[in-house]
């Protein structure tokens, strides 16, 4: 097993990016398809793009099954939506759902191109969602069926529907997903991501899916925060040295659009004057 130790580090509050890492983990987990899969984050809905879906999986090949337990359902546009550590999933984030599917369908441009077949959803989130589930079956009548540890299909609904809860899911079939938490104790299971991941060193989407577990794992334990640094460790990394990447990609991808607003305004602004109109920014 991959040597891991646990560092201490500081009791800053750190901000976890659970959809970077569930997408992340989704993608990893689906590895073995990967040939018949195409990934898309954050995808813009509706002809004018002001919706988006958290994950979108094409796949490319509809008539050829996966055998994956998340991926069962999957057919050829697989919308993924994706709740955070707190947060769970309710009647008004299942229906938004349904309704960007519909956006998705919409946007094709041509009557009659896509089918409610053609689409399936996912809802990943870490715990069961009761409240959701109740009013599935008791108010709508529908059939929740457990087809796999986690994984709960909605039978009946309009598009092929599917909950993944990932605390309970098997880490034999998706380990990615399993670890996907804030109370990662299992000393078996973490060994198990270390061991896999110590043969993918050379992936960036494994750093960026270990970055989101640690930060998520720096719990409080009296005045100090412990972290299983071991496992960016592998990688010949640090959550500093990722912290200082993260920044520099974002002035690199923020720095040029500041740029072209700043040309953008100056521009305007040298316009009014010329006409005489008065311009001020305050």
């Amino acid at each position: 097993m991959a040597n891991l130790k646990i560092k201490k580090l500081s009791s800053k509050k750190q901000h976890v990016n659970w959809h970077e890492a569930a997408a992340c983990a989704v993608q990893i987990d689906l590895r073995d398809y990967n040939h018949l899969l195409e990934f898309f984050t954050e995808y813009p809905l509706g002809k004018k793009g002001y919706y988006r879906i958290d994950l979108l999986l094409i796949k490319k090949l509809s008539y050829q099954p996966i055998p994956k337990n998340i991926a069962n359902i999957f057919t050829t546009f697989n919308l993924f939506e994706i709740k955070g550590l707190g947060s769970s999933i309710n009647t008004d984030c299942y229906y938004k759902t349904i309704g960007y599917a519909c956006f998705l369908i919409e946007q094709s441009g041509k009557t009659n191109q896509y089918v409610n077949s053609d689409i399936s959803l996912s809802f990943l989130c870490l715990h069961y969602p009761q409240k959701l589930i109740k009013h599935l079956t008791q108010k709508r009548h529908l059939i929740v069926e457990k087809s796999a540890p986690g994984v709960y299909h909605i039978i009946n609904e309009i598009f092929l529907t599917q909950i993944i809860v990932t605390r309970e899911l098997s880490p034999d079939d998706t380990l990615y997903l399993r670890c996907l938490t804030d109370n990662l104790y299992d000393s078996a299971l973490v060994g198990r991501l270390a061991d896999d991941c110590s043969c993918h060193t050379d992936q960036n989407i494994y750093i960026r899916y270990l970055d989101q577990i640690t930060t998520a794992n720096n719990i409080r334990k009296g005045d100090t925060a412990m972290v299983c640094e071991g496992l960016l460790n592998l990688f010949g990394t640090s959550s500093e040295e990722i912290i200082s990447r993260t920044r520099e990609e974002e002035a690199a991808f923020y720095q040029p659009k500041i740029d072209e607003l700043s040309s953008q305004i100056n521009y305007l602004q040298n316009l009014l004057i010329q006409n005489n109109i008065p311009f001020n920014l305050e």
